[in-house]
């Protein structure tokens, strides 16, 4: 186990010993599509944070959602940063400036996976405990939650990069002990808690709509989605860092690997964006009202009435009125004359 997660040794030596091979062929390409994938995905999470960073009025999971956003956002900067310096030789200064966008990267997807397992939660607590979420939940709790998450995976990756980048301590027997600790923390603790409290969900919301009979909340499903796409998509970029990054792989798999883990976690964090107004959108076949009221109707908490057209809602108000004008000529014509 000489090879950890955040060691030096990475698979740019491999990048260079197939250079202009068909596996480097294959890495190029699926770097290219994780290039475009972050472009896009910089684009949409840039958006989010836009139409909620300027509400005056924001419910928890706004505040959930923005943080979110942000730290989806410096992941796929730290990402496509990457990727473009790697078309270059890496120079003294590039090279620098290489391993300081691997560290946000790896700042950003921990600060992602905290505040997705915390969304996850907070959403199961409101359905099995609602009235303490509606009347006894502190104030300002989720932004507690997210300032606590953001100063631990700050203080989580700070530790890290003293004890593992090639330009500071580079301890490797501390820099193991780091990585072990790490990967407790987000294999041991946080996707376990996000997949109990997502599954607990959902057993508990799809009850109560069959027994109940109403649609589930579009914030249900934008919270389920999520943490599915980051399951399927994100977590193997984890497994890599802390699973098969300690084995000794082939070059050939190691690299592979590598790009496909890189190209699947960017799915991962530009997907969000694209289920905010997809959800927001649904029973609509298109896009109505601006994309702030879009992004609004996918981030409520309340069940939706059932969708009543303006005309039908006019008639029966007009239906209502005459209906009363006509009762009350009815009574003045039974009232007794006056002398």
């Amino acid at each position: 186990m000489n090879q950890t997660l955040n060691s030096s040794r990475t698979a740019e030596p491999a990048l260079n010993h197939f250079r202009g091979g068909v596996v480097y062929t294959t890495y190029l390409v699926v770097s290219t599509l994780a290039m475009f994938t972050c472009l896009c995905g910089m684009a949409g999470n840039g958006m989010v944070i836009w139409l909620l960073g300027f509400r005056t009025r924001r419910n928890p999971f706004y505040i959930y959602i923005l943080n979110l956003a942000a730290a989806d956002l410096l992941f796929l900067f730290s990402m496509a940063s990457m990727i473009s310096l790697e078309t270059q030789p890496l120079a003294s200064t590039i090279n620098k400036v290489y391993e300081l966008m691997k560290r946000l990267k790896y700042f950003g997807y921990t600060a992602g996976l905290s505040l997705l397992t915390a969304i996850s939660t907070q959403r199961c607590l409101s359905v099995l405990f609602p009235i303490w979420f509606k009347c006894h939940r502190p104030q300002h709790l989720s932004a507690w939650v997210c300032t606590l998450l953001w100063v631990l995976c700050l203080l989580m990756n700070g530790i890290t990069t003293s004890f593992c980048s090639k330009f500071l301590l580079s301890n490797e027997k501390w820099c193991f002990g780091v990585d072990v600790a790490q990967a407790s923390l987000i294999l041991g603790v946080f996707t376990p808690l996000m997949t109990l409290s997502s599954l607990t969900l959902f057993v508990r919301v799809r009850r109560s709509s069959q027994q109940w009979r109403r649609q589930p909340t579009r914030l249900f499903v934008v919270t389920l989605t999520s943490v599915l796409v980051f399951l399927i998509c994100s977590l193997p970029l984890a497994i890599y860092w802390f699973l098969l990054f300690w084995l000794q792989l082939p070059p050939k798999v190691m690299l592979l690997s590598f790009g496909l883990s890189r190209l699947s976690s960017s799915v991962s964090s530009s997907a969000n964006p694209v289920i905010y107004f997809l959800v927001g959108s649904r029973r609509s076949h298109r896009l109505q009202g601006s994309l702030g009221t879009v992004l609004q109707r996918a981030l409520r908490e309340e069940p939706e009435l059932e969708s009543v057209p303006a005309v039908s809602q006019y008639t029966v108000l007009l239906s209502l009125a005459q209906i009363s004008v006509a009762m009350g000529h009815e009574t003045l014509s039974h009232h007794p004359s006056d002398p």
